[in-house]
C-alpha cells in the first residue's frame, strides 16, 4: 500500500502517508487483532512501491494486520480519503481493504 491520504479538501491530516519515512513512525500503529502472523508480519519496505522508495507490506498468509493513525475531523466535514495498493503475488484473488473511520 502507497500513497495513503485523507484530505479535507485543503489539507492533509494524515502523517507519513507515503511511509517515506522508512518506518511506520511518525503517526501509523501496527496491531494484529486476528490472531498472530505467519510468514512475514507487516511492515515498511521497499518492493512493489507506487512513488518514492517507501511503501507498506503486509506479508501475513494467514490473517491481516492492520495499521491505523488518530487525526482530528469535524463533525459534518466531507473528507477525502485515497490509497494505492497492490497485489504483490500478481495472483489477482484475495486483495482487498477495509477504510473504517471513527
Amino acid at each position: 500500500m502507497d500513497d495513503v491520504s485523507v484530505s479535507d479538501g485543503t489539507t492533509e491530516l494524515l502523517l507519513n502517508g507515503g511511509f517515506e519515512s522508512g518506518t511506520l513512525s511518525p503517526g501509523w500503529t501496527r496491531r494484529t487483532p486476528n490472531g498472530q502472523c505467519t510468514g512475514t508480519s507487516a511492515g515498511v519496505n521497499t518492493s512493489n512501491c507506487r512513488n518514492g522508495t517507501y511503501c507498506f507490506r503486509d506479508g501475513c498468509d494467514n490473517v491481516a494486520d492492520e495499521i491505523s493513525q488518530s487525526f482530528p475531523v469535524t463533525a459534518g466535514q466531507i473528507y477525502y480519503i485515497s490509497f494505492w495498493l497492490k497485489q504483490s503475488d500478481g495472483s489477482g484473488s484475495g486483495i482487498f481493504a477495509n477504510v473504517t473511520l471513527s
